[in-house]
C-alpha cells in the first residue's frame, strides 16, 4: 500500500491544505493519506488556548468525506514532542508492508537539517515536495543526499492557518477558506476569538 504522512499543526485545516494534499494523492497514486496533527511540534509554537484535541477534531471533520484520507492521533498519544523520526518509525513498524510518502512544502524541505535526525529521514523515505509561494528552489545539498524527492505539480495557495486566526478575532469571514464544518466547530467552541 502507497500512504502518505502529512503532519502539522492544523490550527486550524484550511483548504490549502486538503486541497494541495488531494494532488500529491493523485499524482503519487497514493492508496491513503494519514493526516498526523502535532500534540507538541518542536518548529512552532501553538497557543494553549486551543487543545490538540480541538486540532483534531476540525481535521476529522474536514477530511471526513475522502475516503482516502484518514486522521492519526498517535503523535498527540505520544508523551514525547512530535518528532517525524519517531512517527516514520512507528508507522514502518505498524504497516510493514507500505510505501510512505512523507508529504512537506518546500519550505520545510529547506530546514530538514534541523529536524531531529534529519539524514535517517531523507534516506529511508521518499519525500513529496509540496510547492509553497515564494519558495521554489530546494535546496541541492538536501537533494543529494535524499532517498528519493518527487516535486508536485500542485497549485501555489497563499492561504495559512495564521490569517484565518486572525480574520476570526477580528470577526471576519472565513468562508471559503476552511470547510464549512470547520467554521461551525469554530463557531461552537469560540475558538481564535482572542
Amino acid at each position: 500500500m502507497k500512504t502518505g504522512i502529512f503532519g502539522g499543526t492544523f490550527n486550524p485545516v484550511h483548504l490549502g491544505h486538503l486541497l494541495n494534499i488531494e494532488f500529491v494523492r493523485d499524482q503519487l497514486n497514493l492508496d491513503r493519506v494519514l493526516f498526523i496533527p502535532a500534540k507538541d511540534p518542536v518548529h512552532k509554537k501553538i497557543s494553549s488556548r486551543i487543545t490538540p484535541l480541538e486540532r483534531m477534531e476540525m481535521l476529522e471533520l474536514a477530511v471526513k468525506n475522502n475516503s482516502y484520507f484518514e486522521v492519526s492521533s498517535m503523535e498527540i498519544e505520544r508523551e514525547s514532542a512530535s518528532y517525524t523520526f519517531y512517527t516514520l518509525n512507528e508507522l514502518k513498524d505498524k504497516y510493514k508492508d507500505d510505501e510512505f510518502f512523507l508529504i512537506i512544502g518546500s519550505d520545510s524541505f529547506n530546514e530538514l537539517d534541523t529536524w531531529k535526525s534529519f539524514p535517517e529521514i531523507i534516506k529511508s523515505v521518499n519525500i513529496a515536495v509540496i510547492r509553497r509561494p515564494g519558495d521554489s528552489e530546494l535546496r541541492k545539498d538536501l537533494l543529494a543526499d535524499a532517498l528519493n524527492v518527487i516535486s508536485i505539480n500542485n497549485p501555489e495557495i497563499n492561504l495559512s492557518s495564521t490569517l484565518i486566526r486572525e480574520r476570526v478575532k477580528l470577526a471576519k469571514s472565513i468562508r471559503y477558506m476552511v470547510p464549512d464544518e470547520v467554521i461551525d466547530y469554530i463557531n461552537l467552541k469560540g475558538l481564535y476569538k482572542n
